[in-house]
């Protein structure tokens, strides 16, 4: 690849070997070099191909307006989640993030810091990309000699949720009304105080999770394969109330998304539930 045009130190406009223009970014890419100089592979971190025009302008923007450093940090969150937990962001979390991570720096050297409303949100029904915002938070923190407080990690878990749901942030705060509705219909079907911190919820949260993603997105039925030891499970326990409770779910989604849960979304629900109660009966003995 050649060279087309340099927009910083760290990044290049170029095309792909079906002639598309494309964006490419890597730490010292450009430096030294000039039009039609040949692109060193060794040092590419991110290729945006291809893109919306759109897309085009906001990532543009982006790489004039902010430190390279800042896009290196979020192929660091980037990366690690894909290396750890296998989840693809999409592009758009590359050009959100970096822009937050610099305005976030920005207002912290000026003593500003924001408060997330979402925090416990986040902390309950998205742990795991929460630990993850945390995470970054460090990296900042050394990085720029800041000590930002925990919302910041919520905002960072914000952008990683929505590259994972491949949306706008706005998707984020659906996904976790649509949480933090069917917790609501467990909570008072049973009467019970539920252990957000309990593994059991995690898990429920996370299957909520994927379940909105496919119910917005695919809309269409996963197969989860052979889930009659799990279902004899259940009805060996007696645990009718799972079951008539994950109907009054199913009835609320239909009624709220028009979405028609087929008999194994409800069995999964009805599983989860059951453990959820098993949970909470335990810790009363």
């Amino acid at each position: 690849m050649k060279i087309k045009k340099i927009l910083n130190n760290g990044a290049v406009l170029t095309e792909n070997e079906n002639n598309e223009e494309i964006i490419v970014l890597g730490k010292g890419l450009a430096y030294g070099k000039k039009i039609n100089d040949e692109i060193d592979p060794r040092k590419i971190y991110k290729i945006f191909t291809p893109f919306s025009g759109k897309q085009k302008k906001l990532l543009l923007e982006t790489i004039h307006e902010t430190d390279p450093i800042f896009f290196q940090i979020s192929q660091k969150i980037v990366d690690r989640l894909k290396n750890e937990e296998n989840i693809d962001l999409a592009d758009s979390v590359y050009i959100t993030l970096t822009d937050h991570l610099a305005t976030s720096v920005e207002r912290a050297k000026k003593g500003m810091y924001l408060s997330n409303k979402f925090l416990w949100e986040l902390k309950n029904y998205y742990p795991k990309e929460y630990s993850y915002g945390l995470w970054a938070l460090k990296l900042l923190d050394r990085q720029f000699d800041l000590k930002f407080p925990d919302d910041e990690a919520g905002f960072i878990a914000v952008h990683i949720i929505s590259g994972e749901l491949g949306n706008d942030i706005g998707d984020f705060q659906k996904s976790v009304n649509f949480i933090k509705n069917i917790t609501k219909i467990v909570k008072y079907y049973f009467n019970i105080d539920i252990d957000y911190q309990s593994l059991t919820y995690n898990r429920f949260a996370v299957h909520l999770k994927f379940f909105w993603k496919g119910m917005m997105y695919d809309r269409k039925h996963q197969e989860f394969g052979d889930l009659s030891q799990e279902i004899l499970k259940v009805i060996k326990n007696s645990d009718i109330e799972s079951y008539k409770c994950a109907l009054k779910i199913r009835d609320y989604i239909d009624e709220k998304y028009n979405y028609e849960l087929s008999n194994e979304d409800i069995m999964y629900l009805a599983i989860h539930i059951n453990k959820i109660i098993s949970d909470y009966k335990g810790k009363k003995k």
